[in-house]
């Protein structure tokens, strides 16, 4: 139940920083302002690199979907 809470929390993470990103490139795009595009680029690139973050950093083991019992 608790992988399956972090998962989740994981999941809305990455996707509120997409949307986020999105929201801010659009924002410096409607301004005509370079330094914002740049900023929200930053912001997609954290979510798409959290897309490739290892399942058991955070904490859920890859094989079954359930935590790890090993680690503390």
């Amino acid at each position: 139940m608790e992988s399956q809470t972090r998962l989740k929390r994981w999941l809305l993470a990455r996707t509120v920083l997409a949307i986020l990103g999105v929201l801010v490139w659009g924002y410096g795009y409607r301004v005509d302002d370079p330094d914002v595009r740049m900023a929200a680029i930053g912001i997609l690139a954290v979510a798409l690199l959290m897309r490739f973050v290892p399942r058991r950093w955070v904490g859920i083991d890859e094989e079954s979907g359930e935590r790890d019992h090993n680690e503390p």
